[in-house]
């Protein structure tokens, strides 16, 4: 029955693979040929520096103190192709990065070909499954963000080390991409994974997406032919409101444990009027070998901007088992919450800038100064430590009292 079911996957993702690739081919030799194509070149980005205070407890390591200072960054590009009006074919590519006192990382988050018309859009590469890059949920606080979906998310995890206190790691298993601390998850354990992707046209404001990787990634060496599915809806009213809902869900097969189908699915919802957006996302993950990264999500937040002034509060809840003593149905949680202010410098807020939404143009570079200052709060609790049953947990209490410019572009 097992190996029944891995067959069954396998035909599945190739299917996706085979109608994807051959419906672009068709559609692309089916386009009337052009005299020449326009070249362009889009890029943009941010970066962005925090100073604060940082203070936390930690029961099985030394607690801290005093003052901290971490940065981020993303950087894109995206050279295309347009050819007539309604073809183009390009590439693009996205670095994040996070630095701090004893961690960092940089990594290309985002590295693929694609071509996109009136057949909608095909992506071959380093990608997001297409229900994260669908995501509707909690507009970003002005401040760390409480969920790491991203490399450059890492700010509130550096300042506090919530499962990563004894071994400095940026953090710890099923925090980023995990249910632990994001609402944004998959079954690769990372933010992108080598795939073939495609979105549909968007077709009264609904657009829907598929993927398939055959391959696993070093952060999920024990699985393969991952399937996601992604599902979201724009609505933009006469009347100023904005809304915004998505879903998704996705399996993958795990080679080393026969009967264990790794899975999740996910939905959010975002609304906007007059300044103020309002959003939340729940997910949940199920079916890992074990138990072991098994668990739930959710993420609520508003923010409100009015002229050059913004406020913002964002909270995450997190829930998971314990993989190192999954064996005893130990459980590890994470709360985290961030009230930031705002003020832009230049008359034009700026923002975290993410990669081009999947139904849109190349993003413009997007220039903007933020002078932003937060409080934030994080708590880290596991019902056993490593050791087993009767040890301590690496439990983190602690907050953080900061300030930070961004610059984007």
């Amino acid at each position: 029955m097992r190996q029944r079911e891995t067959r069954m996957n396998r035909i599945v993702g190739q299917a996706i693979t085979g109608a994807v690739c051959g419906g672009a081919l068709i559609a692309l030799a089916a386009a009337p040929p052009v005299r020449a194509a326009e070249f362009r070149m889009e890029w943009g980005g941010y970066m962005e520096q925090h100073l604060a205070y940082a203070s936390y407890d930690a029961p099985t390591a030394k607690g801290f103190d005093g003052a901290d200072g971490v940065g981020a960054m993303m950087l894109f590009f995206e050279p295309s192709l347009t050819f007539g009006a309604a073809t183009r074919a390009g590439a693009s590519v996205r670095l994040d990065g996070f630095y701090g006192e004893t961690n960092s990382r940089f990594a290309f988050e985002r590295a693929a070909l694609y071509a996109e018309g009136a057949f909608g859009r095909l992506e071959i590469g380093k990608l997001d499954t297409p229900g994260n890059s669908l995501h509707a949920g909690a507009p970003a606080p002005f401040g760390p963000m409480v969920g790491i979906a991203h490399i450059s998310d890492s700010a509130l995890a550096s300042f506090l080390p919530y499962a990563g206190v004894h071994n400095n790691r940026l953090v710890g298993s099923d925090v980023r991409r995990g249910t632990l601390g994001a609402t944004r998850v998959a079954n690769s354990g990372a933010e992108t994974h080598g795939r073939i992707r495609y979105f549909t046209p968007r077709m009264g404001g609904i657009r829907f997406g598929a993927s398939y990787a055959p391959e696993s990634p070093k952060d999920a060496p024990n699985r393969a032919d991952f399937i996601d599915l992604g599902v979201d809806y724009r609505l933009a009213t006469a009347s100023g409101v904005d809304l915004h809902a998505s879903g998704k869900w996705g399996v993958a097969d795990n080679t080393a444990a026969p009967g264990a189908d790794p899975g999740y699915y996910g939905a959010g919802l975002s609304i906007g009027y007059g300044g103020f957006t309002l959003g939340g996302s729940y997910s949940e993950s199920h079916g890992s070998a074990q138990g072991v990264s098994d668990g739930r999500a959710y993420e609520l937040g508003a923010r409100y901007q009015r002229g050059r002034y913004g406020i913002s509060l964002a909270y995450l809840n997190g829930e998971n088992t314990d993989d190192e003593n999954a064996a005893f149905g130990a459980k590890e949680r994470l709360e985290a919450v961030t009230l930031g202010v705002n003020y832009d410098l230049f008359g034009a807020p700026g923002k975290r800038r993410r990669d081009p939404a999947p139904d849109s143009a190349p993003a413009r570079a997007d220039f903007g100064g933020d002078l932003f200052g937060y409080v934030s709060y994080a708590r880290f609790r596991e019902d056993m430590g490593d050791g087993g049953a009767g040890t301590p947990g690496d439990d983190i209490d602690g907050f953080v009292i900061g300030t930070g410019f961004r610059l984007s572009f």
